[in-house]
């Protein structure tokens, strides 16, 4: 087995602060900032708005969106973000705490894992090495399902290891077994089947191409644990899945797995990624070029170990079950058309637990760790501070939305032209407000603002824009403009205004 004896384990034994300064720093870290941060992108507002629309509205069983059905992703996320929601109130840290605890606590596995696999200096390095990467750091701070996933999914394969090695300790096995068939199911709930990719390990452990012949059988060797542990898996997914399915007439499964798995398997969606055969042959580099950016400084470090590691003699046990585990995301990824950054980050805490426990065993390491871990989390406050509080100030809708807020009411009537951007629904629909509606036409936009009553539509600057104007000069106009982070694109935004009669 590759836990450390008891012996080995004091040696290098850390007092009780060290684990808790860990921990502390890795939420500072990863919260740093997220409350003065608007919801970027596009993905941002739409899980935060549908959110706060299950929380509205009661219905935790299938998320909305302006009130249709969002079938993006299963409801983990949406139910941890409403929780929170309730709890602290209608705000950017709100939707995004549950990033940041996923992401401090995957600091603690992997710190755990680190110390029983190969002693206190190891859990240590491990658990930095993750609190320390920007594509961690990134991934913590946004409203979405990503580090949900990947909690999950490290503890997912660190059960699975566990149970591997807990060979005929009936209570061992028991307990692994529970931890990773439920961590298993609420990782599909977290982001769908991706989750699953944590079990490939400890499929070839079954079927006996990932273990020597001189080590002992493997509990995944026993057929009745899968079939009982896969049963259980199910079981927990449907407790949700099937009322979700007959509630939208299937509907659920035809989206989330049709077009946001499959679609994107087999073709760019959403334009992520590069068409035809010559661009994705040439998008075949890319997961390799993000893990050297997203996993600095560390991405080095991990190059040279590679490089010392192939002329070393045969894989231990524990190397072969994360190198399983870290290929197999990889691979899939990369043969998946449909291409971004954060889809192999998964496999980024089970890297850092590899490089940590590598270098956890040379004393003159000590130094670089130390001076690269203050460099780079110094480097990380300068983004998330002051960084951040320059970028806020460049996004236009927040400040449009703040302009506006003096006339809207629970009953106004909202509308958008040509810029439909979600977070339009998050920051400028009142709570239990009416849905945002987009006009298609110039007029569409004349006939909605002739109507009664309190409205407002905003749309980009433009011949629609002055015409409205020239037509209803009595309208207040509302002018902002900056960057749009969903296009990458500068935009002039304007707000017609129609207040309520007195």
């Amino acid at each position: 087995m590759d836990v450390p004896s008891k012996s080995s384990s004091d040696s290098n034994s850390l007092p009780a602060w060290a684990w808790i300064l860990l921990m502390v720093g890795a939420f500072f870290c990863f919260s740093a900032g997220t409350g003065e941060l608007p919801l970027m992108d596009r993905d941002e507002p739409r899980f935060a708005e549908a959110s706060r629309e299950m929380l509205e509205s009661g219905n935790w069983l299938v998320p909305h969106l302006n009130g249709q059905y969002r079938f993006d992703k299963p409801p983990l996320i949406y139910w941890l973000q409403a929780g929170s929601i309730f709890w602290l109130g209608h705000s950017e840290m709100a939707v995004r705490l549950p990033s940041v605890l996923f992401a401090t606590l995957t600091t603690g596995l992997l710190a755990w894992w680190g110390r029983r696999l190969a002693g206190d200096r190891a859990g240590l390095i491990s658990g930095l090495l993750w609190a320390t990467c920007p594509q961690a750091f990134v991934h913590a701070h946004l409203a979405v399902a990503d580090m949900t996933l990947v909690f999950f999914f490290t503890l997912s394969s660190w059960s699975g290891w566990e149970l591997h090695q807990a060979g005929k300790d009936t209570r061992a096995v028991r307990t692994w077994f529970w931890v990773f068939f439920v961590s298993m199911a609420l990782g599909f709930l977290a982001k769908g089947p991706v989750a699953w990719l944590a079990a490939l390990p400890a499929i070839l452990l079954a079927w006996g191409r990932s273990n020597l012949p001189s080590e002992p059988d493997s509990p995944w060797r026993r057929a009745r644990l899968w079939w009982t542990g896969g049963l259980l898996t199910l079981s927990l997914v449907a407790l949700w899945g099937i009322p979700a399915l007959v509630a939208t007439r299937g509907a659920f499964f035809q989206v989330g797995i049709g077009k946001h798995v499959v679609a994107r398997s087999v073709g760019v969606l959403e334009g992520h990624g590069l068409k035809g055969l010559r661009g994705y042959l040439g998008s075949l580099p890319f997961y390799p070029l993000t893990l050297l950016v997203g996993f600095l400084p560390w991405s080095p470090w991990l190059v040279r170990s590679l490089w010392k590691r192939r002329s070393s003699g045969p894989l231990s046990p524990i190397d072969r079950y994360l190198a399983t585990s870290v290929l197999g995301v990889f691979v899939v990824f990369t043969l998946i058309r449909t291409k971004l950054p954060h889809y192999t980050l998964p496999a980024f805490p089970l890297i850092a637990l590899w490089l940590g426990k590598t270098i956890a065993g040379g004393p003159e390491n000590a130094r670089w760790i130390r001076r690269l871990t203050v460099g780079t989390t110094a480097i990380l406050m300068i983004v998330a501070v002051p960084g951040i509080r320059f970028f806020a100030r460049v996004l236009p809708v927040p400040r449009l939305a703040q302009e506006c807020r003096r006339w809207i009411g629970p009953d106004t009537q909202l509308a958008t032209f040509e810029f439909h951007e979600p977070s339009l629904f998050w920051y400028l629909r009142p709570d239990g407000g009416p849905w945002i509606q987009h006009l298609n036409d110039e007029s569409a936009v004349l006939e909605f603002l002739a109507q009664p009553g309190n409205r407002v539509c905003v749309l980009p600057t433009g011949e629609v824009f002055r015409h409205a104007a020239q037509r209803y000069p009595k309208l207040v106009t509302v002018s902002t403009e900056g960057f749009n982070p969903a296009n990458g694109k500068h935009v002039e935004l304007r707000a017609l205004i129609k207040p309520a009669a007195p």
